[in-house]
């Protein structure tokens, strides 16, 4: 297969985030006015029961998956005999996921009050796993992933605002969440074969896929813990209304997220490619090139999230859910945290087939979250569940970092890094001033958008920041042409 464009396949990644980026940006501000924060956080606690046995039904096969099936695409035979095991794996992984969620959902008191919502939400389990995501990946096809989700996001949206209009429609919202979520899985299904010859009879060999299967799956055990843990622990610990204000506090935070690590999450494939080829020098090249511009990218993210906290819950969920404004500043860390710890532990660690140290890294940071949650969310409900998370990523990102620090701590990370701090810092204060003049909350965030990228960019320009013009100077060539 003809190695792909890294910068295309960044294009479509990227968009596809960005599209990923906005349309929460009109879907949650409508429907939070009308559910409220005990309608968003009943759904979103459902949403999180569900993740836990999405989990199970997965087995972790996502990564693993992915990285084999780098090797075998430019072997359609193997890579149909690959995917026919794989398949075979996940839909008994499914039906025991299925039984657990039917057992769980009688025996468990708590979930009473949720199975219609629950019941709903369970249908995530198979759609998930049917959506073979990772043959797109692993063949690179970030141009089909992107067009199919925006045809999908499209088709949620109309779902959402002819059938979501009182609070009594939290069962339509939960629906729009599984359309949005796993709706293109079906358009993965039928497109698959231009991949996969179904057709071909083989021999099937399971067996050697189930020990490295289960590294992943610890992976995703122990990530799940931190990830989906504080909105369940908050709604069996809390309340509702504190889930929907943890809700609200990260809503932003991922989607900014789902930005930064679409960039990261096009490199697995092909570090994987290099590696296999023993082409180290590129293999380098990229991790270098890649972390250093995530850093020019997350970095002010951060601060930004944090100076326009109470504008953009503001915006996003409306100023009922303004309880939610310290627990996102508070949660803002993350943006770098993640996106640094999802380009080593997600990209670089399975590359090299060093996965059992981000498996390490995960347990730490579960421990560290399940401690802080059940000592902190009882006593600051939402703000607890966001400090339990910054400390659990920090540890999570610290030891892998740590393992990886020769091959990411360079010269060029490490001036980027500063540079980008000081840029940040200078942005901010020229933010803060700008607050105080505007009192309008969308003339704020639009003004501030422009004002944060001019002043954050000349200050790179005044470093001369390598990365700053090298594309700078490729855009205004391609204008100029």
């Amino acid at each position: 297969m003809a190695e792909k464009s890294l910068k295309k396949n960044a294009f479509y990644s990227v968009l596809k985030a960005f599209l990923t980026l906005v349309f929460p940006l009109v879907t949650f501000p409508y429907a939070s006015r009308i559910l409220l924060a005990d309608g968003i956080g009943k759904v979103n606690f459902a949403n999180n029961i569900i993740s836990y046995f999405i989990m199970i039904g997965s087995l972790g096969i996502g990564g693993y998956a992915t990285r084999e099936a780098s090797k075998l695409r430019d072997d359609k035979v193997a890579l149909s005999k690959f995917f026919k095991e794989i398949i075979s794996i996940n839909l008994v992984c499914s039906i025991i996921a299925y039984i657990l969620f039917f057992i769980a959902l009688f025996a468990v008191p708590k979930f009473s009050d949720y199975r219609s919502l629950l019941l709903i939400c369970s249908i995530k389990i198979i759609f998930s796993i049917l959506g073979v995501e990772w043959v797109y990946t692993a063949n690179e096809n970030f141009r089909y992933i992107t067009i199919r989700s925006f045809i999908i996001q499209l088709l949620s949206l109309f779902y959402l605002f002819i059938f979501v209009k009182t609070k009594e429609d939290i069962n339509h919202y939960a629906f729009f969440g599984i359309l949005t979520a796993v709706g293109s899985n079906i358009f993965n299904l039928l497109h698959v074969r231009k991949y996969i010859n179904w057709k071909q009879k083989v021999e099937y060999d399971i067996k050697k896929h189930i020990k490295p299967i289960m590294i992943f799956f610890g992976m995703t055990v122990v990530t799940s813990i931190y990830t989906m843990l504080d909105s369940t622990m908050l709604g069996f610990l809390s309340n509702d209304e504190q889930v929907g204000y943890y809700a609200a506090s990260t809503k932003l935070g991922h989607m900014v997220l789902s930005m930064l690590t679409a960039i990261t999450g096009i490199l697995l494939p092909r570090l994987t490619n290099y590696y296999q080829k023993d082409d180290k020098e590129s293999f380098y090249e990229l991790v270098k090139k890649s972390s250093c511009i995530i850093t020019l990218l997350a970095v002010p993210m951060v601060f930004g999230l944090i100076i326009l906290s109470k504008p953009l819950v503001i915006l996003l969920s409306g100023e009922n859910f303004l309880p939610a404004v310290p627990a996102m500043k508070i949660i803002s860390p993350i943006v770098f945290i993640i996106t640094l710890g999802s380009l080593i532990g997600v990209q670089i660690l399975p590359a090299i087939g060093k996965e059992k140290i981000a498996f390490y890294s995960y347990i730490a940071g579960a421990v560290t979250n399940v401690i802080l949650n059940v000592i902190l969310i009882p006593k600051i409900g939402a703000k607890g569940a966001a400090i339990g998370t910054v400390f659990a990523e920090t540890a999570v990102t610290l030891i892998q970092f740590l393992y990886i620090h020769k091959l990411l701590l360079k010269k060029d990370f490490i001036i980027t890094l500063f540079e980008s701090i000081i840029s940040s810092f200078v942005m901010v204060v020229v933010l803060y001033l700008f607050l105080r003049l505007i009192e309008n909350t969308y003339l704020q965030l639009f003004g501030a958008f422009l004002v944060g990228i001019i002043v954050y960019s000349f200050v790179l320009f005044i470093f001369r920041n390598k990365y700053l013009l090298e594309y700078a100077s490729k855009g205004v060539t391609k204008i100029l042409r």
